[in-house]
């Protein structure tokens, strides 16, 4: 008997109190932690830190240039309208994390580990997400174009909406995730992959000439 496909997971959204304070001027450093406070139009600029932790925070209109953060650990945050392009994340560890239209272009995550992680109108072009492994992840109206994700497991993922042209998930995981309402114009990925995914009736033109596949009319 066949297995059913995967449902994807709905991510549980962050967990943050009611109430939090301004965050005072920062000064980040190795073992920083960030936590419930709220942070607006702060620039953060020229870090290379480890074991930085936000926790319980929301971060609004701010903007990270030139900032390297290895090892982070963020939990219960949210990211709203924040310039993160460029930002570097090393082995980080996210969990009910939320960014809304952000700009990551050019963000590189790469060995990170995540659960219950939102993308919702953000521009992560030519982004790298590498040797990850993410679990109910979401990325809705997204711009991932280039975007690579090499070696991954995103099982379950939902990619909703978003222009995944000329992505590359090479060597990825990909058991059940969901590409519905996507544009997969050039997408990198190997036939096996695509076992299990789920694709709206107007992809599958898109996906047949990913593998390979000339579809004809009767008679042409």
């Amino acid at each position: 008997m066949k297995k059913p496909a995967q449902k994807p997971t709905v991510p549980e959204p962050p967990r943050l109190p009611r109430e939090l304070a301004p965050a005072s001027p920062l000064h980040i450093q190795d073992e920083t932690e960030i936590a419930s406070v709220r942070m607006e139009g702060n620039r953060i600029v020229n870090v290379s830190a480890t074991g930085v932790i936000f926790e319980q925070a929301v971060l609004r209109r701010v903007t990270f240039t030139a900032v390297r953060l290895a090892n982070a650990r963020l939990t219960d945050l949210l990211v709203e309208g924040a310039d993160l392009s460029g930002i570097v994340l090393p082995r980080a560890r996210l969990q009910r994390v939320e960014f809304r239209g952000c700009r990551l272009t050019g963000a590189q995550l790469s060995e990170c580990r995540g659960r219950d992680i939102v993308f919702r109108e953000c521009t992560l072009e030519s982004a790298i997400l590498t040797a990850g492994r993410f679990q109910a992840v979401r990325f809705q109206q997204c711009n991932l174009r280039r975007a690579i994700f090499e070696r991954d497991e995103l099982p379950g993922a939902v990619f909703l909406g978003c222009d995944l042209g000329g992505a590359d998930f090479s060597g990825s995981g990909m058991k059940g995730v969901d590409f519905r309402g996507s544009d997969l114009t050039g997408l990198r990925v190997e036939p096996r992959q695509l076992q299990g995914a789920i694709i709206d009736p107007l992809q599958s033109m898109q996906v047949a000439a990913l593998l390979g596949i000339t579809v004809k009319e009767q008679g042409e």
